[in-house]
């Protein structure tokens, strides 16, 4: 048979099949097939799509095992180079040596301790932005007041470093983001402008932008030369600028900000000249509506000037060796500190009705930590608990929060530490007369 397809003007295809007849003669026959060849061009298309996916999502597999191996190259040395030093230290200063010797080891050990802490911190932080963890919670709030917390976390330390730390913001920036988020975002920020500008100061802005707010950070710094700017974005890529004293960041801090800027969708910007310094900033929308006014906190007494002596505390941990470190940094606060490794014995403690709980959430016993702080106000009544967990979910944040618990994210920092206690003992000592 002679096959033959015609294509009319309107699209349709029209197929013309024709054939001898046995006795003489020819037959031919005219067949619609439009929705026939409609139908193989679309399972070629969908053929050669596939096939270009499929390549697309190899490379992309193997780029991944390659930045993989690159990854764990570098956290390999990263986390133990802080480690090493801080064993280094530990062993002078178990060789003795004059008070004033001692001390100085000891704070060198806790630098890079600390150093070890804020890289696993980043990478817990990179891990559950990448794996969609950490959703974020929109919200319509001042980020007025967020500039000012931040400038009251970080002006101690701009002074310790005689730099001039100023908030430069309209009275009310009114923007609808996540503020946690935009916390952390803004903390990496100031914390290496605070690191690397060895003179002049760092200045936290708020600029409106449009139908939002520009929210900046602004240094004295080295600067970074711009063939820079594209890779300081890129996990343990650090301009080679030390800081004070010869720190140097973890190149981990822009990494986390970008990837909050993409689960928000809030732009990041930077601008930088070498010898005059940086500008980092983040576009935030502005809220929805107006701002209700907050009604005003009650200032009970500073978190780090308040005495803490006497306060009762049950502390549970399976670990002896956490138990052991929380003793002794309790115990040079005044705390009157008592410990269980169990959770048996701690409902037993849970009798002598301590005044703040302090659980620890894996306790590899019958109950988790959160039914343990149940079970123990239950025994003792409603005393105020924290939750403490290297776990920084959000569900586990949000079931601790709904039964009435603080979390504390191991590691815990101390200061932290130390205000939730000092806000405790503020709400259950009795007023001034």
């Amino acid at each position: 048979p002679h096959v033959f397809e015609r294509v009319r003007a309107n699209g349709q295809v029209i197929e013309l099949l024709g054939r001898a007849l046995p006795g003489g003669g020819y037959v031919t026959s005219y067949s619609d097939i439009t929705d026939y060849k409609r139908v193989e061009r679309e399972l070629r298309e969908v053929n050669e799509t596939l096939e270009q996916r499929v390549e697309l999502r190899t490379r992309e597999a193997e780029a991944a095992q390659q930045s993989k191996t690159r990854f764990l190259a570098a956290i390999s040395h990263d986390v133990l180079q802080p480690l090493h030093a801080a064993r280094l230290f530990a062993s002078a200063l178990n060789e003795g040596g004059d008070a004033e010797e001692q001390r100085r080891l000891a704070s060198r050990m806790d630098a890079s301790l600390r150093a070890a802490e804020e890289l696993l911190d980043g990478l817990l932080d990179i891990s559950r932005l990448d794996a969609g963890v950490l959703q974020p919670t929109l919200s319509d709030f001042d980020a007025a007041d967020l500039l000012r917390e931040l400038h009251a976390q970080y002006a101690p330390t701009a002074a310790q470093r005689n730099l001039d730390l100023r908030v430069h913001a309209p009275s009310s920036v009114p923007v609808h983001s996540d503020r946690r988020m935009l916390r952390r975002a803004l903390q990496n920020f100031i914390g290496n402008a605070v690191r690397y500008a060895q003179a002049g100061g760092v200045l936290l802005a708020a600029r409106p932008r449009g139908d939002g707010f520009s929210l900046e950070v602004w240094d004295t710094g080295p600067g970074i030369p711009t063939n820079h700017l594209e890779q300081i974005f890129e996990e343990f890529h650090r301009f080679d600028q030390p800081g004070e004293r010869g720190q140097r960041g973890l190149g981990l801090g822009l990494s986390i900000c970008q990837r909050i800027s993409s689960v928000l969708d809030h732009p990041l910007q930077v601008r930088s000249e070498v010898g005059r310094g940086s500008v980092f900033s983040i576009r935030v929308p502005r809220a929805s509506a107006p701002l209700t006014a907050a009604p005003p906190q009650r200032m009970a007494m500073d978190s780090h000037d308040a005495s803490l002596h006497g306060l009762r505390v049950l502390c549970v941990d399976n670990d002896p060796e956490i138990l052991a470190g929380m003793r002794a940094l309790l115990g040079r606060w005044g705390v009157d500190v008592t410990c269980a490794s169990t959770v048996d014995d701690a409902l037993l403690l849970g009798r002598e009705h301590p005044e703040v709980l302090l659980v620890d959430y894996h306790l590899h016993d019958r109950l988790d930590g959160l039914d343990t702080l149940d079970a123990l106000r239950v025994e003792c009544g409603d005393v105020p608990g924290a939750l403490l967990t290297a776990d920084g979910s959000d569900a586990l944040k949000r079931s601790a929060r709904l039964r009435g618990y603080r979390v504390l994210t191991k590691p815990i920092k101390p200061a932290s530490l130390r205000a939730f206690l000092a806000s405790v003992r503020a709400e259950v000592a009795p007023p001034n007369p």
